[in-house]
């Protein structure tokens, strides 16, 4: 029903950055409408159902939902009613291809999507421009990284320094989502890149990591660097902290205090093929491994509450926990999602639709309303 708290963590559709939050920022209005819960082993049928625009979307990027709206990354952005699937506004030429969308205080933040490095921000309820912000006139605004309750964190491109006609400094900069003035700027090493880098910002610490395969930690007040490491061969997934702890999915998990980078604990994946990155709820994480086992482990203890390994599609990438219920939706081959029992991770049902789009399936909450898109096909479910 509508009544459960919903959660979300940072890792993973939280567009707002909170961790061990619920749902901060987003609002979980009960909606009065009952829909009946199938029986175990059912999957629930769709609301409604739509399919945007064949390239309109940007398929790997989390979705943000927002009183009464669904937010879906693409050109034209568009504003989808969670009742019903009509579009409450449609924006063409804002947001550029694989653009998150973060979001604070009613505020979705956006590179222009017209490339002249500024920063803006729009109303979610209108999609109409509140502010646009320049860091400066050699600096341009070249990708979002994270947001929390002060600022949102950017890559940028300093043309000022330059060793090349091709090659410019880049740098991560601070803005503030109240004012849009220029919080701070800091430069990044020489032959680092401004379009790859996937962060979080959780209490004073934005973490980031980039296809130089380093994960850096930046104090979230001045920018400057706290710690940074080379984490192995994978860069390409949105570091999760929680309970004041940085985790690295690969062979094995490992926990580092988001202080000083120090290891806190490694977990094994008991003779299975290692883990992807996982999903901090609440005390808990949930993680697949490399044999489509999904686990739920203690984020202090790095202990493994259980297993589940009846899954009949391959393991979700991402997460997120509705009242007594585990949600999972799964990468771009053999996908679907999955519901879990939250307590024992027994599986509930699984949801897939027969279209061969070969992209990943995304979640997010609307009130008692599970929010799923397959590419770019868009699926309203009951959350039951």
């Amino acid at each position: 029903g509508g009544g459960a708290a919903w959660l979300l963590a940072s890792g993973d559709g939280g567009s707002d950055g909170a961790t061990d939050a619920p749902g901060k920022g987003r609002s979980a209005e009960p909606v009065d409408e009952t829909f009946t819960t199938p029986p175990a082993g059912v999957a629930p049928q769709p609301l409604w159902h739509k399919s945007a625009k064949e390239d309109g979307t940007s398929p790997g990027v989390p979705l943000l939902t927002h009183d009464g709206l669904l937010l879906v990354s693409g050109d034209p952005l568009v504003a989808y009613d969670v009742r019903t699937g009509k579009a409450r506004w449609s924006k063409p030429g804002i947001c550029r291809p694989g653009a998150l969308l973060l979001f604070h205080d009613g505020k979705v933040f956006l590179a222009d999507g017209d490339y002249e490095g500024a920063l803006v921000a729009y109303d979610v309820r209108t999609g109409e421009e509140t502010w646009r912000s320049r860091l400066g006139k050699q600096l341009s605004v070249e990708d979002t990284i994270a947001v929390d309750d002060r600022n949102v964190y950017v890559t940028a491109k300093d043309h000022g320094q330059s060793k090349s006609a091709t090659e410019y400094r880049t740098a991560v900069a601070a803005v503030s989502h109240t004012t849009g003035r220029t919080a701070w700027v800091q430069h990044r090493d020489w032959g680092t890149r401004d379009y790859d880098v996937q962060g979080t910002a959780s209490g004073t610490y934005l973490v980031y990591a980039d296809s130089n395969l380093n994960l850096t930690v930046r104090d979230t007040a001045t920018g400057g660097q706290v710690w940074t490491r080379k984490i192995g061969e994978e860069w390409s997934w949105r570091p999760t902290v929680a309970g004041g702890l940085v985790f690295l999915p690969g062979d094995e998990l490992k926990a580092l205090d988001v202080e000083n980078g120090s290891t806190v604990w490694t977990l094994a994946p008991a003779g299975r093929r290692g883990f992807g990155n996982p999903t901090a709820v609440d005390g808990v994480l949930y993680v697949s491994d490399h044999d489509d086992g999904v686990w739920a482990v203690g984020v202090k203890t790095g202990k493994r509450n259980w297993l589940c390994d009846e899954l009949d599609v391959a393991g979700p990438e991402s997460f997120l926990r509705v009242g007594s219920t585990l949600y999972g939706a799964t990468g771009s081959l053999d996908g679907g999602i999955v519901a879990l029992e939250t307590r024992t991770g027994r599986l509930r049902w699984t949801y897939t639709d027969s279209k061969a789009v070969g992209e990943p399936w995304r979640l997010a909450v609307a009130g008692n309303r599970l929010m799923a898109t397959h590419g770019h096909e868009i699926y309203a479910l009951p959350a039951v």
